[in-house]
């Protein structure tokens, strides 16, 4: 028997109110050169400062060729390119420019003058199942956002559909990670808290000094060292069952903050890992306002799981299973994951 809850609903309707009037980030307009150019050195500023293998990169030379790039396209709005440009030399696959638009939707900025976005544009669907009546079955959404409201009704809407979940007292899980594209970690963990546990869960890593970062969960909260980045609107769920089996879905569409839910749960007892390699980007960004209304986001750290090993690269299963055909309506992970868990 399949019972099916689609909580996406419970967010609608939560979006700040659009601000009449919005100050705009260069109160006097630059000529355009001159203000790709300001742009261009912006990023570069941040990237010497705050990019994770800084201590490998020639900043002179790359600053210059990057201004040679922005000088010889012939057109003077080609800074996001430049900045691009430069990525690419550092064979950075995790770090981009967010344009305006995007980074005002993602910001939750309320003065942005264009519409506000569907709920759709910012957070994938939420899906709880039972599996044979003994099964829990989870999807953990990609999100795009870092309105702090938006967030808080992500992680509420996550954790009640655990508690509804959980209702039968159930200790097995399946979290279907496969279409989490990544974006902001800190809802995730926090809604899924109640199946992690309370707890250290995982680190970032400075590639520089070596220093570790601890995020953790612990009743309703998700923390980063000792700060709390996201929080439940009430009290955190605890399942009925301390002691439970756990199988984290992933595969190639498993990207970024998806990658770090992922990493959260290996290791831990009774959890196995089943699918497909994820994608690879197993590191942690931060976010830099450039002058325009853009953002830079940044890889600053690496990441390593909670026995303090850096992942580096694609987080390989414990179990490999291929994706099956999705015009066939065969899943041969899920039901990997169904026939571990019946063994437990």
């Amino acid at each position: 028997m399949v019972r099916t809850f689609f909580f996406l609903s419970l967010l609608t309707g939560i979006l700040p109110a659009r601000g009449s009037d919005r100050a705009g980030v260069d109160s006097l307009p630059l000529p355009c050169m001159e203000k790709a150019e300001r742009l261009l050195n912006e990023a570069i500023t941040f990237m010497q400062k705050s990019y994770y293998r800084r201590d490998l990169v020639s900043w002179p030379d790359l600053t210059a060729k990057a201004r040679q790039q922005l000088e010889s396209s012939g057109n003077c709005d080609d800074a996001y390119a430049a900045i691009s440009w430069c990525f690419r030399q550092l064979n950075e696959p995790h770090s981009f420019v967010m344009p305006p638009d995007r980074a005002a939707r993602y910001n939750g900025d309320e003065d942005r003058p264009a519409p506000e976005p569907d709920l759709s544009q910012l957070v994938g669907e939420i899906r709880g199942e039972w599996l044979q009546d003994s099964i829990g079955y989870l999807t953990i959404p990609w999100i795009h956002t870092s309105d702090s409201l938006i967030c808080e009704r992500i992680a509420d809407s996550l954790q009640t559909v655990i508690a509804r979940l959980d209702s039968r007292g159930i200790s097995r899980w399946i979290i279907d990670l496969r279409k989490n594209s990544g974006g902001n970690c800190w809802p995730m963990l926090t809604g899924v808290g109640p199946l992690l546990g309370d707890g250290i869960h995982g680190y970032f890593v400075s590639a520089v000094t070596g220093e570790r970062a601890p995020f953790a969960y612990r009743d309703g909260s998700a923390f980063e060292g000792r700060h709390v980045i996201c929080r439940v609107s009430g009290k955190g769920y605890h399942t009925q069952r301390n002691n439970k089996s756990i199988v984290v879905l992933t595969g190639r569409r498993t990207v970024s903050a998806g990658e770090l839910v992922a990493l959260a749960f290996r290791g831990g007892a009774q959890t196995c890992l089943i699918g497909e390699p994820t994608a690879g980007l197993t590191t942690a960004n931060t976010t830099h306002p450039l002058s325009d209304g853009s953002m830079l986001v940044l890889t600053v750290c690496q990441e390593a799981d909670r026995t303090g090993h850096i992942c580096e690269g694609s987080i390989q299963p414990d179990k490999y299973v291929a994706a099956g055909s999705p015009t066939a309506g065969d899943d041969p992970a899920k039901t990997a994951a169904i026939n571990w868990l019946l063994l437990q």
